[in-house]
């Protein structure tokens, strides 16, 4: 059983996962970057060439991902294929034209990858998010890039329409099925978790 964790910076995402391994301690916890990403060689996300270049960064570690992942029958990772497609997306859609095409066009360059059996994302407010991120980071910055609030909003607004694109659509895109999740970000996390830990109880 493959898991993954998705929501947009802000969404409680990391936390929510660091509260379920007690719970499931049978559970194999990994996460994307891995360990191993080369965080030096990531391009500022300020044309679509760079975002192009980061898309294939992501997707070199993934694939050197696949063995961890294929060798743990039960699994929690947090970020997968769909950040990639949410965070580069909105960047290389300007090469693509066409949003529909972007994501299928990532979706193939990954068809070798393992595809997650249920996805649960976190759907946060932009504001919540925001003011999260407010609190957990003296300034507002994103890969080395200093970002206004302006900017981050907007950023960030942009990341989460590609995300429910992606996941409202995914049977489009991947022949496996797979199972969506949303939960409410906004809630409380003791609510959050009590939901994640309702739904992986279930599987």
């Amino acid at each position: 059983m493959f898991v993954t964790m998705e929501g947009i910076d802000g969404s409680g995402k990391t936390t929510l996962i660091n509260s379920l391994k007690p719970a499931f301690p049978d559970f194999h916890y990994t996460k994307e970057p891995t360990d191993a990403f080369q965080f030096g060689e990531l391009k500022k996300l300020s044309s679509p060439e760079n975002s192009f270049y980061n898309f294939f960064l992501f997707t070199y570690d993934r694939l050197n991902h696949q063995e961890e992942l294929k060798s743990n029958k039960k699994i929690i990772c947090d970020r997968y294929l769909a950040s990639s497609i949410a965070y580069e997306g909105p960047m290389i859609e300007k090469l693509m034209g066409d949003q529909k095409e972007t994501v299928r066009w990532m979706v193939n360059v990954s068809k070798m990858m393992m595809m997650p059996d249920i996805i649960i994302y976190l759907d946060v407010d932009i504001d919540t998010a925001v003011d999260r991120i407010r609190a957990s980071r003296k300034n507002l910055n994103f890969r080395g890039r200093q970002l206004s609030i302006l900017e981050e909003r907007q950023g960030l607004s942009r990341i989460k329409e590609y995300y429910n694109y992606f996941l409202d659509n995914i049977s489009e895109f991947i022949e496996k099925p797979v199972d969506v999740i949303k939960i409410n970000g906004n809630d409380p996390a003791e609510l959050v978790l009590e939901q994640a830990r309702k739904i992986i109880e279930s599987i």
